[in-house]
């Protein structure tokens, strides 16, 4: 099968090269990879927002990127996304004369968008099925806080309606879209993946940065933009929990350059809380040394008011982390509460303090709680099941493939 994988605001090559990156970015590198180990061709099509040169890349066997010109040469912030969709479509339906797929898959609404306009001028017979995933929806930010974003709630509406099979990463998102008027059961739950060969229980763990008063203290571990605020929550449960300390991994966003003026804004807030000696803050991690940080944690916590893939949570969870978040986003699906971690309706500082010390008051429920995560993380989440399933849903969407149903099972907790 050729498939066309559309993540118009990705950057596929930066994960496919083991760059600290985005969710985007490793669930295109990972899926594709796994799919084309399915024996199918896949061409990943993205804007080119970066340094990496336009026109087609090898990103491994069964696997291309085509990286096509339209708009400025940077990555866009969230309010212009849509502003250069239709050059981007335009230059799909170009790519897409030369090299026709048998199926066209998009990921985000402004992929969706461009997908339909890609495919619109085929002759009816010949248009390829568009399958559209999403990670996150506008309503369902807008319950967590969010800004409200009408325009893109209707068009994600809309896109939903006119694919010809939808995959939604979570249950919450399956309820949205039906809220939205599209059958529960015309929408397959496929969530985030994680690479549990490479996070995992075994292998090292790093002893820098912490601190040398590893005996006295619980590790927490949070992997954040600092942007998003919830580094700082964790930071303010750090205030109500002596016992602990707390290492910040940043996470860097291609459309949030000023990462450093975030780190330096958050380093302050450290010092004002009088934790400096127990928070260790690092940049961007590369993706082969970040194990090693999660292993020589004890408790995995995040704080963002919306966390879309849950891909953090569920690497942490691979290598043995019992987590504490806010349930939002792919992290409902993932976290199990009081089973794998716990599930907090609120991420406030206070809310965040005291899971974290009834975690640390017992260790054997934290051990525990930490090799269920592992377990449910093996066991649901690998990069093979999503491929998997994923192929299930485009074989449904297949004019010569009817009667394999859209479900795929995944409703299992």
């Amino acid at each position: 099968m050729k498939i066309a994988l559309i993540a118009e605001h990705t950057t596929p090559l930066a994960a496919h090269r083991g760059e600290a990156t985005c969710g985007d970015s490793v669930h295109i590198a990972s899926l594709s990879r796994q799919l084309a180990k399915l024996g199918h061709r896949v061409t990943v099509y993205a804007r080119k927002s970066t340094e990496d040169p336009a026109g087609r890349s090898r990103m491994g066997r069964g696997v291309h990127a085509d990286i096509l010109p339209a708009g400025p040469e940077r990555p866009l912030h969230a309010e212009e996304e849509a502003e250069h969709t239709g050059a981007f479509a335009a230059a799909l339906a170009s790519a897409f004369e030369e090299d026709a797929p048998d199926v066209v898959h998009a990921l985000g609404w402004t992929s969706g968008l461009a997908a339909l306009s890609a495919v619109r001028g085929a002759e009816r017979g010949d248009a390829p099925p568009i399958v559209q995933t999403f990670h996150s929806l506008n309503v369902a930010e807008q319950r967590s806080g969010l800004p409200e974003r009408p325009d893109r709630a209707r068009m994600e509406a809309a896109i939903a309606g006119r694919a010809d099979a939808v995959a939604a990463g979570s249950a919450d998102l399956r309820f949205e879209l039906a809220r939205m008027g599209l059958p529960r059961h015309q929408v397959a739950v496929v969530p985030f993946g994680v690479d549990t060969d490479h996070f995992s229980v075994e292998g090292g763990a790093a002893t820098e940065p912490w601190s040398h008063r590893r005996e006295e203290r619980t590790r927490l571990i949070t992997v954040a933009r600092p942007a998003s605020g919830g580094a700082e929550r964790v930071v303010e449960a750090l205030t109500r929990l002596p016992g602990a300390e707390l290492l910040v991994v940043a996470a860097s966003s291609p459309a949030e350059p000023a990462l450093d003026e975030d780190l330096r804004r958050l380093e302050l807030l450290v010092k004002e809380a009088g934790v400096e000696g127990r928070v260790r803050l690092t940049g961007p991690v590369e993706r082969k040394e970040l194990p090693r940080l999660l292993r020589s944690a004890d408790i995995y916590v995040s704080a963002d008011a919306y966390d879309p893939y849950g891909g953090a949570v569920l690497e942490a969870m691979a290598c043995g982390l019992p987590v504490v978040a806010k349930a939002s986003g792919g992290t409902t699906g993932a976290v199990l509460d009081r089973t794998t971690g716990l599930l907090l309706r609120h991420a406030r500082p206070d809310a965040l303090a005291r899971a974290v010390r009834s975690l640390m008051s017992e260790p054997t429920i934290r051990s525990a709680q930490g090799i269920a995560a592992a377990d449910r993380a093996r066991s649901r989440f690998t990069w093979q099941r999503v491929a998997a399933e994923t192929e299930r849903i485009y074989r449904s969407a297949l004019p010569a493939e009817d009667g394999l149903p859209l479900a795929s099972g995944d409703d299992a907790h």
